[in-house]
């Protein structure tokens, strides 16, 4: 019988085994199914590898300002956002002089009120009953520095606490219907002392109703803004900003005929937004301290996910932008036979739960290149257009929903430079949807247990 030895069975065995080790290697390093164009001709020489490992460090940015003027678009109402807080939106406007230049004197006064037209954006529950307000101002929109060009999220003007009316309604935007009966339309009936010394003053051929300047120093514009005393969650509606206050009359004769005077919406330069946000108890609470100590108040404050419940966030509205930076990118130099980075891909998934029919994604988000300064840099292009990074919903599931950006140029740019620790990009709402919808997005970093951001770089590699 012959005998073996127990060393030479280990060596067999490794033999044996070696193939299999070759080919799990080069199945890992595989080549990736993608298309090129001609930038790359493939050959024995050299392969394309792929790695999508490299550390992205994540940070939300507050924009403190920006603008909400001549937008076309009147942003109304409350709901309280279970990552972002309690959000409020008022609108401010102004009213022209009529058209009608003279009206009997024995016409006779009906009503007065305020006509609004929704634009089909919403945000949160559209079963809710609404409660809209209207107050008149005590101060006309101007400018209240010479320096000022446009009127901002936090400007506002003083106005009367007690409503000239309110209205209660529900909307169903997606089919363009509310419960008033008018199609896409929302009547607020105002004080019937306002429309009757106003039918007196056309009557009476009245100076102040004939010249706009007049006029606009007695009736100084208009504020729309929802109920605040409720606690229920609420909805963000958009409305368009073609306004008008309508006064309705009655001509008497043998049958009473009737009509109505306009006072159409004037200056959509001076209508703008006033958002508020009240952060306590969210994950980005934290924002508003670091704000408060902040040293620069030329640089937005930033807060590390680390800090906002390893989460962050993207919205218009609001001013939350996220920060990306690829502090290590660079050690791809090191790669032994590495030649040149082919493509590079970034790829954003909202954290699951956090987005549905009712609090959307945008549908479009932008990339601009930063730094330390916070700011937006240029804006990323490939093939010569905007990347709005190509969202695809995944509502049933969400795992995979996902916006996606070709970075190839940027990421090749910043291998070229010494020093990239502060360079980063920027992800926001692109204008007008900034300052006019309420679509957020939050994503999760390396440690959250939901999905993350991923940086896919491609690469070139000699094969020997």
């Amino acid at each position: 019988m012959c005998k073996i030895d127990r060393s030479e069975i280990k060596k067999y065995r490794f033999v044996f085994l070696l193939p299999v080790f070759i080919i799990f290697f080069l199945s890992a390093c595989r080549k990736p199914s993608i298309a090129f164009g001609t930038s790359f001709v493939n050959n024995n020489n050299t392969s394309i590898i792929v790695v999508d490992t490299s550390t992205v460090l994540l940070s939300t940015v507050l924009e403190d300002s920006f603008p909400t003027a001549g937008t076309g678009t009147m942003l109304l109402g409350r709901y309280q956002d279970p990552e972002l807080g309690m959000i409020t939106s008022k609108t401010f406007l102004q009213i022209g002089t009529p058209g009608v230049k003279s009206v009997s004197a024995l016409a006779g006064f009906d009503s007065i009120s305020l006509i609004m037209h929704i634009n089909k954006t919403f945000y949160g529950d559209t079963t809710i009953t609404q409660r809209y307000y209207v107050s008149q101002l005590q101060q006309v929109i101007q400018f209240p520095y010479p320096t000022q060009t446009t009127y901002y999220n936090k400007s506002g003007f003083a106005f009367n606490p007690a409503p000239l009316g309110y209205t209660d309604v529900n909307i169903s935007p997606t089919a363009v219907h509310t419960t008033q009966n008018a199609l896409d339309t929302v009547k607020i009936r105002l004080a019937d002392t306002l429309g009757q010394k106003l039918l007196s003053m056309i009557q009476n051929k009245s100076d102040t109703i004939s010249n706009s300047n007049s006029f606009l120093g007695y009736f100084k514009g208009l504020v729309i803004y929802s109920d605040t005393s409720v606690s229920h969650i609420g909805t963000m509606y958009g409305f368009k900003d073609t306004v008008i206050m309508r006064l309705y009359y009655h001509e008497p004769g043998v049958f009473t005929t009737s009509k109505y005077i306009d006072f159409p919406y004037s200056n959509r330069a001076n209508q703008f937004n006033q958002i508020a946000v009240n952060r306590k108890g969210t994950p980005v609470a934290v924002l508003d301290s670091l704000q408060s100590v902040r040293t620069n108040r030329l640089i937005p404050t930033e807060a590390p996910s680390s800090l906002t419940n390893h989460a962050v966030y993207v919205q218009g509205i609001t001013g939350l932008q996220t920060k990306m930076r690829f502090p290590y990118i660079s050690n791809i130099l090191g790669v032994p036979d590495y030649v040149s980075v082919l493509k590079a891909q970034l790829i954003l998934r909202p954290v699951v739960g956090t987005f549905s029919p009712e609090l959307s994604l945008p549908p479009q988000l932008i990339l601009n290149t930063t730094d330390l300064t916070n700011q937006p840099g240029s804006i990323i292009f490939a093939n010569g257009s905007i990347e709005y990074g190509s969202l695809n919903v995944d509502y049933l599931y969400g795992q995979s929903t996902s916006y996606a950006y070709d970075i190839t140029s940027y990421i090749q740019q910043q291998l070229n430079l010494v020093n990239i620790l502060n360079n980063g990009l920027i992800l926001s709402v692109p204008s007008p949807a900034k300052s006019t919808s309420a679509n957020r997005a939050v994503f999760g970093d390396i440690v959250n247990k939901n999905y993350t951001i991923t940086l896919k770089i491609y690469y070139i590699s000699l094969i020997h």
